[in-house]
């Protein structure tokens, strides 16, 4: 029996396809939860995590929410509400556009960096450690793979 039938207490499939995608999403489903754990011992959700790198990854510029949403690895529809949360914590600030009045901009603050920091050691641990159990050459062709299906025809 495969990991996907023991969780899904399922053995017979449609087809190949069928099985693959379930897999996948049974996978997805996994890597969330592991790595979610991992963000709430520090009181943050993945979703906050990822707009954290987000902002990071422009410092010490921001981002108005919608460029947030488009960059964000899960999409999420209450990015503004996310946002909020990450403010009120203090790991976020907000800012006038100085081309449009009417948006924000949000940037990561000090206290956003040195959270960053710390979930980072902890996320590149785990990564270190899924690395550890698929050699550099699948972990590729698992890339490979994924670009192949997200593909727009």
């Amino acid at each position: 029996m495969t990991v996907l039938s023991d969780r899904i207490k399922q053995t017979k499939f449609e087809s190949a396809g069928q099985e693959a995608i379930l897999s996948i999403l049974i996978c997805a489903d996994h890597f969330r939860e592991d790595l979610n754990d991992i963000c709430l011992k520090e009181n943050i959700s993945l979703k906050q995590f990822n707009i954290l790198r987000i902002l990071k990854g422009v410092f010490p510029d921001g981002y108005a929410r919608c460029d947030i949403s488009n960059r964000m690895v899960e999409r999420a529809p209450d990015t503004t509400r996310i946002i909020d949360r990450l403010v009120k914590c203090g790991l976020v600030s907000r800012d006038k556009s100085p081309d449009d009045l009417r948006q924000s901009i949000a940037k990561i603050t000090e206290e956003g960096i040195n959270l960053l920091k710390k979930l980072s050691i902890k996320v590149k641990e785990y990564n270190t450690n899924f690395e550890s159990k698929i050699s550099t050459e699948k972990c590729e062709d698992i890339s490979s793979i994924c670009d192949q299906i997200m593909m727009k025809e």
